[in-house]
This record gives C-alpha cells, structure tokens and sequence, in this order.
C-alpha cells in the first residue's frame, strides 16, 4: 500500500521538464523534444464501509505491479497483479466504437448493465458487487493505428446502494519504460544469519531456527546434512527439499523479470505460488504445516551456475504466518561437488546389539522370537515364539513383510533404504515407524492383537539374506522398537528359508478317551439331535440342559466349516471350523482351539 498521489502534483513537474528540454538540435536547427512518458499507476481509495476496497489505499506502479490495460471497442479491461489482485471493466455507452474522453453517470455492474448507459465492475481479492451504480470520466485516450498506447481515467461505483465508495484513477501508458527493480545487493546488513556455531562449517545443510509461536515448526530448532538436503532449479525457481526424520519443502522464486536467481536480498515477499510477480514469493512448510498467508524475505548470498545448471547456493529467509510475530528462519548451503555417497547398512553390525538366547530359539528350522520387555505396550511383556507354517514371509523393493497368523496376529514391516531394492546384511539403524520413517535410513513396524506404536524408535539387524530370481528365499533378522519414545522394548529374532515346509496339520485320530461324551442315557439312540449341558456358572447355557431334535436344528457346511442353527424354545448357534489346510472335516480331535473366526487358523 502506498500513499496517495494527486495529479497535480504529477503534472507541475513534467511541464518543467518540458520546457527546461526545448533547445536546438546539432545543426542549429529549433527543435521540439518528445516530452518524457508520463509514469503509469493504479491507484484506488476505498471508504470504510466499502466491501471491495475494505476502507483501504493502495497504489501501483509498473515497478511493483503488472499493470495490463486492453481496449475493444468502447470497453476497457484492466488487470492489476501485485500485492494485490484487481480486475475493472469500463463500458462506454454502445454508441461510441472506441474510447473517447467524457464522463459518463449512471453506470450499473457489467455485463449486467444497459448497452445504452454503459457498464463498470471493479473486484478482486475474491470481492465484487452483486449491484453497483458508478460513474466513469475518461480525461484521456490515445490511439496509434487503431490501439490504445495511453489513458487516463477515474471512476467511482458504490456496492449494493451503499453511500461508502471505491474510488480510483488510473494513468497508463504503452511505452512506460518502467521495469521492476532485481535484489538489492548488497543486502541489509540487519538481516537475520545464523550464528557460524549453530551450522557446519563444511558441507551441505539446512539449518531451521523457529521462534516460540511459530506455526511451522513449532519452536524447535533443526540441522540437516548430507543426502537428507536436495536441491533442483528452473528458472528463476529454487526448491529445497529435506526428507529426514522430517520432512520440509522451501520454494524461492525470483522476481519474473530474472531467468536465475541473483545474489542480493527479495524483500516484501508473499507466500509462493501466490504472490506478486515483479518481487517474487517464497513459502516453507512440512509436517502437515504451512502457512495460508506469508510475509517474509530471502538473501541470495552466493549462487553459481554452469551450463544453466544450478552448482552452488547459499540461502537465507525469514518467513512470518498469518500477519504474525513469530518467525521461522532458516540458512541453506548446497553445493553439487559435496553431495556424498548414498547410505548402507553398517556391516559388520555392533557387537552390543542384542541377540536372543541359543536356548530360547530351535536349533534349526524357522521361527519367529518375540520377547517384550515390562510396559512394552505392543508385546504386553510376554515371550512368543512361532515356528514353521505358523508365520510367512514376503519381500520385495527392499521391504520385507512378516506375518503371524497363529493363536496370535502380528505383523511386521522392515524397509531398506529407499535406493536399495533388495535387503541387504547389515545394522539399520536409528530408525522410525514405518512407512512415516526416513527414506535415507530406512523403517521398521511390529504390531498385532489391535496394538500399535504411534511412534518409534529402534533398528533391525539383517544377519543373513539370500535372494533368488528377486525374492527372499532365506533370511535371518533381529530388531528391537520403543513406542512413544518410552524405554520398555520389544525385540524380536527372525530365521526364514522357504525350503522349511511345515507338515499340515491334521485333527488327532483316534482322539483322547478322556474326553467328554454325553451319557447314552441323555441322548436319543437313534435319529438326529443336538444335546446340550451346561455347568453351573457357565454364562452361555446358564447351567441347564437342552435337547433339540429332528426339525428343531439344521446344519451346512462350506469349506471346512460346519454351521449348526437352532430355532426351538431357544436359539442357538455352533460354528465348528477345521485347519485351513482342510477342505472338509475330518474324523478326529480338535484342540487349544479359539473363537471362530478370531481363531488360530493351523489349529482351527
């Protein structure tokens, strides 16, 4: 927004100049210069009350705004963008066939208007009239080969019937050599840079500095390094992104007139894709957060480019959200020569990490080992251990999923670094919850029986992998994760070979003789029946007895399970479910069993 400029005072000055210009030319001969080109602005003054304007001033140069004038015909269309955005139509009255100076009253919203009386809108910002009067003066309109290089005009239009107005003037003119200003260089020595102990000395970073209340980063301080910073140019474009333990994106983007960034400082800058063009725009944001408006500024301090490439950059910005206080400042170095090589596993592994006991483990074969440790919230603090046919194992892209389907569900995910496509031996460490982890480090998740980290820290061992065609066929694993940042673990160990085949398992037959058999008495010697006898406490048959019969139940069966509805003086319902390895039901005794269909499925 700037101050307000009377035409007078615009015109006093250049008709000095003009008469201070008349002379002779370098034969002798008088001679009348062209009289310099009168700047072109926008300015609008909106009372309060006014809905477009919302009571405020705002002025625009060719220096600070795109300013697009057109004229068809008797209508004229103007297009600000700066800080701001403001679209105007001007209709004159249908009898004129181009602009004409005048001032003409009674004017309505356009395209709604009266052909005959003419038209006018001005809105922006997302504002405009539903109904507007207005009045328009055109003091003048200059054509060269049947277009318009300069006008000078102001209007007045009033929303909805109200008395507040939205009043402006505009000067243009086509041959305004005005062009908006590049970075100051160099920039103001006041401006925010970070203490050289808070950042690398060498090497690429990123270093973030967020003030108490800031939206962005909540108060916290980061430093990246390394492979965790990428850097990629077009343009007047630079993109930062940051993929860690977090993960940020920053775009800074030059003033149009500029095809590569320049060293010196932006200033006045709005949020990035949206700001003014002539001053640039910028915008951090990450973790969910960004601002919806910006303020803020960034210094070039040091840029190179070969070939049109972007080679080197050293960058600082302040950025303020929603018209705030609180800031998030921030300071980037990246040269292309320091990018280093891209992460392994560690191999050999820590000695230290943990490793479960030889006694706790089969000998041979596969297995799965869970043992959680006291308040571990995933494990309860039990020790589990699953073998063969028990669990499956599947990997591909450099993740490996595990999963336990047993008198227990579990579920683990454990994921190489992001460029490597297959597991590799080695310690992966200081890892987070997959799949929210760090692609440069990798991620691992265990869970099951409804219970999951939020967050986690740990890590995963890879003692031994092999591959064939592109698939694990054998692997030994061990890992250990912390939800929540909390101390109690859960640790795990893995040994997998896709040659261990588990042997189906069958129902017992002939079953135990201890088993319970209804008395010969209690049932009917022959026909069909269901007899039930319940214990006293027991809360499903309430300590009775039932005997149903012939039409008082049926039975279905489908892949194993057989289905038991009766519909007496009672209901009742009996689903009875063999191994998944069984398509019928076989003679014999089923046990250690659950409820279906939350059951073990190996055991039915």
């Amino acid at each position: 927004m700037r101050p307000m400029t009377s035409l007078a005072r615009l015109l006093i000055p250049i008709s000095i100049l003009v008469g201070a210009a008349c002379g002779k030319d370098g034969t002798g001969t008088d001679r009348t210069p062209e009289p310099p080109v009168a700047p072109s602005f926008v300015e609008l003054a909106s009372d309060p009350g006014d809905f477009v304007g919302r009571g405020q001033s705002y002025r625009y140069t060719k220096s600070d705004a795109v300013l697009a004038v057109q004229a068809t015909g008797g209508k004229i269309t103007v297009r600000v963008e700066g800080d701001q955005q403001w679209d105007g139509e001007f209709i004159l009255p249908s009898k004129h066939n181009k602009v004409v100076p005048g001032t003409f009253t009674g004017l309505s919203r356009s395209p709604f208007h009266d052909p005959a009386a003419g038209g006018l809108s001005w809105s922006g910002e997302g504002r405009g009239c539903n109904k507007l009067s207005a009045s328009l003066t055109v003091e003048r309109a200059t054509y060269e080969a049947d277009q318009l290089t300069a006008l000078e005009l102001r209007f007045e239009q009033h929303c909805e019937g109200s008395t507040a107005a939205l009043r402006g003037r505009i000067q243009w003119s086509a041959a305004d050599p005005t062009v908006p200003p590049g970075p100051v260089n160099p920039p103001p020595s006041t401006l925010w840079r970070a203490a050289p102990g808070l950042v690398p000395a060498t090497g690429n970073y990123a270093y973030l500095q967020s003030d108490v209340g800031d939206f962005i980063a909540g108060g916290r301080s980061y430093t990246y390094s390394g492979l965790a910073l990428s850097v990629t140019a077009s343009g007047g474009l630079l993109t930062v992104g940051v993929t860690a333990n977090e993960s940020w994106r920053g775009d800074f983007q030059a003033m149009n007139s500029l095809t590569e960034l320049k060293p010196g400082y932006y200033g006045d800058l709005r949020r990035y894709p949206f700001h003014n063009r002539l001053k640039g725009g910028m915008s951090w944001g990450g973790e969910g957060r960004g601002c919806n408006t910006l303020t803020g500024w960034f210094v070039v301090d040091q840029v190179t480019y070969a070939g049109g490439n972007l080679t080197e950059i050293a960058l600082r910005f302040e950025q303020h959200c929603e018209g705030g206080g609180p800031a998030l400042r921030g300071q980037i170095r990246w040269s292309a020569a320091d990018v280093p090589p891209l992460p392994l596993p560690v191999n050999p592994p820590p000695s230290t990490l943990w490793r479960a006991d030889a006694a706790a483990v089969p000998a041979s074969g596969s297995y799965v080992y869970l043992k959680s440790d006291a308040g571990d919230y995933v494990g309860g603090g039990r020790t589990h251990l699953y073998q063969t046919g028990a669990f499956s194992v599947s990997g591909s892209d450099g993740l490996m999923t595990v999963t336990v389907a047993a008198d227990e569900n579990w579920r683990g995910e454990f994921k190489a670094m992001n460029h490597l496509t297959e597991l590799k031996p080695g310690y992966y460490g200081d890892l987070r919850r997959y799949p929210f982890h760090n692609p440069l480090a990798g991620g691992l998740a265990w869970s099951g029986q409804g219970r999951g980290c939020n967050t986690l820290s740990g890590w995963f061992v890879v003692d031994r992998v092999v591959y064939t065609a592109g698939k694990i066929t054998e692997i030994e694993l061990r890992f250990e994760q912390h939800c929540e940042g909390g101390g109690p673990a859960l640790r795990g160990q893995i040994r997998w070979s896709a040659a261990d085949v588990a042997t189906p398992p069958e129902p017992v037959n002939p079953p135990p003789s201890t088993l319970w058999r209804a008395d010969a008495s209690a049932v009917p010697a022959s026909g069909s029946y269901v007899y039930l006898k319940s214990d006293a406490g027991d809360f499903i048959g309430g300590g009775k007895t039932y005997l149903y019969q012939t039409g008082a139940f049926s039975v279905s069966s489908n892949a194993g399970l057989l289905t038991v509805n009766v519909a007496a003086d009672e209901n009742w319902r009996g689903e009875f479910k063999a191994m998944n390895n069984l398509t019928e039901l076989k003679p014999g005794y089923y046990g250690d069993l659950r409820r279906y269909p939350f059951h073990n499925p190996l055991k039915g």
